[in-house]
């Protein structure tokens, strides 16, 4: 059983490679939050959770799911944290959220591409092509050491001197009146549909941020094909980035419009 986070597709990527390898299922953290599903029987198989790194720790999301969710007759547990640079200490937040409830038997972390457009601009096609490849490469590994029942913590890119500083700045970060959209919105209602947490409603036609808070994943702002939605003025002139992957089919989630005029990532639409 897998438990992920995602907003634009890598931690899904993962997951979905990993529940591949494993025949294991999927369950999506912020759904599970929305409808309070907090009870899960593993039956002997792998636990897995599966997230980005944001700020140097968990997004809020995934800790109030970490915070409620029990586990029973768990089978080797772990976590792979997906992160553009240092994976800081998420997964030992994993640890201290869940307590006595569940024990983490082994820890790991994959570099992918940056999707933070706020705080730099993300890699080029080719670029994030390459990273993604060598990602691939990481999660192979990753699969190969849970099959074997190895433990301990396996991360490369851990650790971070300012992790409560790194926090402080996300909780100010959060706050959705930062978003907005500019004359290039068509509305589409794609944002509303990709939000992982579903606090993006359409009212007249155009989006509104209806949660003073949300996890920063930046669905929004990085699948918007047009570029509309913006969190500040430093995201008109940076590109935008999402696993070539991950569309709202993906999710299981029935867009109302076709897929080939959402699908613009190998169109070189960046």
């Amino acid at each position: 059983m897998i438990f992920v986070f995602s907003g634009t597709g890598n931690s899904y990527h993962a997951a979905k490679r990993i529940a591949t390898a494993l025949e294991c299922d999927m369950v999506e953290m912020a759904a599970a939050v929305r409808y309070k599903r907090t009870f899960y029987n593993a039956s002997d198989e792998p636990v897995g959770f599966v997230f980005p790194v944001y700020f140097h720790g968990l997004p809020s999301v995934v800790e109030e799911f970490l915070s409620t969710v029990e586990v029973r007759r768990p089978g080797h547990v772990f976590c792979v944290s997906t992160c553009a640079g240092e994976s800081g200490r998420a997964c030992e937040q994993v640890q201290e959220i869940l307590g006595n409830r569940l024990r983490v038997d082994a820890s790991y972390d994959v570099l992918m591409p940056e999707n933070a457009v706020f705080y730099e601009d993300v890699p080029g096609k080719d670029e994030a092509k390459a990273i993604n490849d060598a990602a691939d490469a990481a999660i192979d590994g990753i699969i190969s050491s849970i099959k074997a029942g190895e433990k301990g913590d396996r991360r490369t890119m851990a650790g971070s001197d300012c992790f409560e500083k790194m926090r402080e700045d996300y909780e100010d970060f959060r706050f959705t009146d930062r978003f907005s959209y500019d004359e290039n919105c068509i509305e589409c209602r794609i944002c509303e549909h990709v939000c992982p947490e579903q606090i993006i409603k359409v009212y007249h036609r155009k989006p509104v941020w209806d949660d003073a808070m949300c996890s920063m994943c930046m669905s929004c702002v990085n699948m918007c094909p047009k570029r509309a939605i913006q969190m500040g003025d430093i995201t008109k002139d940076r590109g935008r980035y999402f696993h070539p992957t991950y569309y709202m089919w993906s999710l299981g989630v029935t867009p109302p419009y076709k897929r080939e005029d959402f699908e613009r990532y190998d169109k070189g639409l960046r």
